[in-house]
């Protein structure tokens, strides 16, 4: 389970995050909603290690990892993606994968050097992943293509594909949706749906509310870097509350 308790964070003068709990198990969807500026994306940084948070605690399955470099939080299973995926452009979409997979070894350059038959063993292990990787989010056409070369939507799926290779407990997603052309946005609701199928917690950042309200178990509703409102998506969506943050008046 991930426990994230009170959670604060401040630059300069300007308080981002103001005292944020929350609790995720695995095998459910939570959604983070909210308006530009409600502190979404600083919180899933404190969270994974990319920003040290002023005050506060998150704990997975009761390991503390607020404090850790964020290759060590992904090391014990909690991994993130970002708004603008950040792929190696220069490889192909096959390699993308294999490096991921590849990071999850702490082999020196020494060992791999002397025990070369294990290594060689665990660089074929990570191609069949990757492969298998490449047809689960239907790559596999363009797995020799330069990453940058893909659209959006399939750069998302390879940004998605990359965190999976390092078989996450807990995946935090940034606007998986965000300038994903329809056709591919729903290839992304299923690929999440499955996760949580597979027992893993994931937290997600969306503004798409129809998408985000589909697929979650729960929601989380922040403004000015504090939880205004916890629930079902039903609960949600009938909390007057919510339709004020967003639009910035009370509703009639």
């Amino acid at each position: 389970m991930l426990r994230v308790e009170n959670i604060h964070k401040s630059f300069g003068g300007l308080k981002v995050l103001q005292g944020i709990s929350l609790e995720a198990q695995p095998g459910t969807i939570t959604g983070i909603i909210g308006p530009n500026g409600a502190g979404k994306s600083t919180l899933f940084s404190a969270i994974s290690g990319f920003l040290k948070p002023d005050a506060g605690s998150v704990m997975l399955d009761g390991e503390r990892l607020d404090g850790l470099r964020p290759d060590l939080v992904a090391a014990r299973g909690l991994v993130r993606t970002f708004q603008v995926p950040r792929e190696f452009g220069d490889l192909t979409v096959l390699d993308n994968l294999r490096v991921a997979g590849s990071q999850m070894t702490d082999e020196s350059i020494l060992a791999a050097l002397v025990f070369w038959r294990r290594t060689a063993q665990h660089e074929s292990e990570v191609t069949r992943r990757a492969e298998e990787m490449l047809q689960r989010l239907n790559l596999a056409a363009v797995a020799d293509n330069q990453a940058r070369a893909l659209s959006g939507g399939q750069k998302k799926l390879l940004e998605l594909g990359r965190t999976l290779m390092v078989n996450p407990r807990v995946l935090l997603i940034d606007e998986p949706f965000a300038g994903v052309a329809p056709a591919l946005r729903d290839q992304l609701v299923a690929h999440l749906k499955a996760l949580r199928t597979a027992g893993i917690c994931v937290l997600i950042i969306e503004h798409d509310i129809e998408a985000i309200m589909e697929i979650s178990d729960r929601i989380c509703v922040l403004v000015e870097g504090a939880i205004l409102l916890e629930g079902t998506p039903a609960e949600v969506q009938r909390d007057p509350r919510v339709l004020s943050a967003y639009l910035g008046s009370a509703p009639a």
